[in-house]
């Protein structure tokens, strides 16, 4: 492949602002080799004829329409080319890949939430539990040593 020089060639944010889409939509497109990445250092420029190719669609004798009549004319079928079918294909496993990681990450935030209420009952028996232990340490306080010592029954006599 022969160097582009640097008129030739753009950035991400270039290219999709060129084609109208999101720099996320470039990136796939360059994922998937709908582009090519040109790297330069630590930055990444396509080819701006192959932002123009994408952009600006096929002369009409090229391309064969998406939608033909059915034989028995009540339903339509669908042609694809083939690059596009296997995009589809492609973007359709990731999303099912994606599905599945999400559905793990639910159920692992069900156990962790379940857990999460169990210490929170927890602690709050614990607080309850040690409320009532310091209204003991105040009762305790407040009397003399010797009913402390003693119990509640006995006297201090004079004398």
């Amino acid at each position: 492949m022969k160097k582009a020089s640097k008129e030739q060639k753009v950035t991400i944010k270039a290219a999709a602002k060129a084609l109208g889409v999101s720099k996320g939509t470039v990136i796939h497109y360059l994922n998937n080799g709908r582009l090519t990445r040109i790297k330069d250092g630590a930055q990444v420029y396509i080819l701006m004829d192959e932002i123009r190719a994408l952009r600006d669609p096929a002369p009409a004798s090229q391309v064969t329409p998406p939608v033909r009549p059915s034989s028995d004319g009540d339903g339509a079928t669908v042609s694809l080319d083939r690059g596009h079918y296997e995009e589809l294909l492609t973007r359709l496993g990731q999303l099912e890949s994606e599905n599945k990681d999400l559905a793990k990450y639910r159920d692992s935030m069900v156990d962790t939430k379940a857990a999460l209420n169990q210490k929170e009952k927890n602690l709050q028996q614990a607080e309850a539990k040690l409320h009532m232990m310091e209204e003991e340490l105040r009762r305790l306080k407040k009397m003399g040593w010797w009913k402390r010592v003693f119990g509640r029954g006995w006297r201090m006599t004079g004398g």
